[in-house]
């Protein structure tokens, strides 16, 4: 069994990765996505609509994806309400129509949050896939950096952390492995290459102790990964090095 034949076994495939097509009919998906979002924001509330129509504009507007620098022309705002656009709002005198204004404002600024978090998952899918075809042509540094930009976009995906943990296991980069499998297992404590990649990692800083109790774990929790796991881990990083070659 082959290092690259492991990454192939479908316990260290998620399924997002298994149907993703390349990055520009991703996008071209997503653009769907966003144009049914749009429709759906049409509520016949004039402003709420333009709103939506204003940010749906700047996110369909100059997307360059490139394979080799990565350029990616998306810009998203941040918003925060401007209170002073209300001052109504204290005003008792007009209260019932500050309620409404502010309301309005408030499911304005929801909408924008929901289209800055779908830019900022466009951006992490753009980079991850990037980082992905940089890892199979063994250029790890660059897989590496892709998945640095993909996690600061979002930070909440157990996957990415998992996938930026097996890069460094592949540079021998095992300390820096650990904290991005805590991570995974704090987002998704079922996790199973976060705990493989967790026990290889103590493995190699000969970390004895904890190095059992990873095995023990992984090895009660999926009993049906067994062999896998006892190949994974008596795989050297010299070995993982010839793989490669």
């Amino acid at each position: 069994m082959s290092f690259n034949s492991i990454l192939n076994n479908p316990a260290l495939k998620n399924h997002e990765e298994e149907t993703r097509s390349e990055e520009w009919n991703n996008f071209v998906h997503r653009v769907g996505e966003v144009s049914s979002l749009v429709k759906d924001l049409a509520s016949g509330d004039r402003g709420r609509a333009e709103a939506a129509q204003t940010l749906a504009d700047k996110y369909l507007k100059g997307k360059i994806i490139k394979d080799d620098d990565l350029e990616l022309m998306i810009k998203s705002d941040r918003t925060v309400i401007n209170k002073s656009a209300f001052p109504s709002v204290s005003n008792g005198a007009q209260g019932e129509v500050s309620k409404e204004a502010w309301m309005a404002e408030m499911s304005k600024d929801a909408e924008r949050r929901f289209l800055d978090k779908q830019i900022r998952k466009e951006k992490a899918d753009t980079f991850k896939t990037q980082a992905m075809k940089a890892f199979r042509r063994q250029e790890y540094d660059r897989a590496l950096s892709c998945y640095n930009k993909a996690i600061e976009q979002i930070k909440d995906n157990s996957n990415l952390y998992c996938d930026r943990a097996l890069t460094n296991i592949k540079l021998g980069n095992f300390e820096k492995v650990l904290p991005d499998c805590d991570w995974a297992l704090r987002i998704n404590e079922k996790s199973f290459r976060a705990r493989l990649y967790r026990a290889r990692a103590h493995k190699e800083l000969d970390d004895i102790d904890n190095l059992e109790e990873c095995t023990k774990e992984l090895e009660e929790m999926f009993p049906q990964h067994k062999e896998l796991i006892t190949f994974f881990m008596k795989t050297s990083k010299e070995e993982d090095s010839e793989e490669d070659d």
